[in-house]
């Protein structure tokens, strides 16, 4: 298989319904973040832990998504600063990397 070296990453946020405006005041006061993306998602789980009746009967809970492109190098420094300004606010996170990223232009 073909090793790719990716220098930039994609930190996905899946944060309480709450915490958007919060989270999105601390994404754009960070100087390492040139953007991002937010849009609302569902959650769904077999942990019914912290969900409301309702989200039980409906298998789902609101969340709001953060799409982060970052150096991969930061990763763990954004990660870091997320646990320590947010705690235990219930934010999942995933990562993935990134072989390309960029703005398409007319050529």
């Amino acid at each position: 298989m073909t090793q790719i070296h990716c220098s930039q990453a994609l930190i996905v946020l899946n944060a309480p319904p709450d915490l958007e405006e919060p989270v999105v005041d601390w994404l754009l006061a960070r100087s390492d973040s040139t953007g991002f993306t937010s849009f609302p998602v569902f959650g769904h789980s077999t942990s019914h832990d912290g969900l409301s009746p309702a989200e039980q009967v409906s298998g789902r809970q609101r969340r709001q998504q953060f799409q982060i492109q970052i150096d991969a190098n930061d990763v763990d420094v954004i990660l870091d600063d997320i646990r320590a300004t947010f705690g235990a606010a219930g934010i999942h996170y995933w990562v993935l990397p990134l072989s390309q990223g960029g703005h398409l232009a007319s050529r």
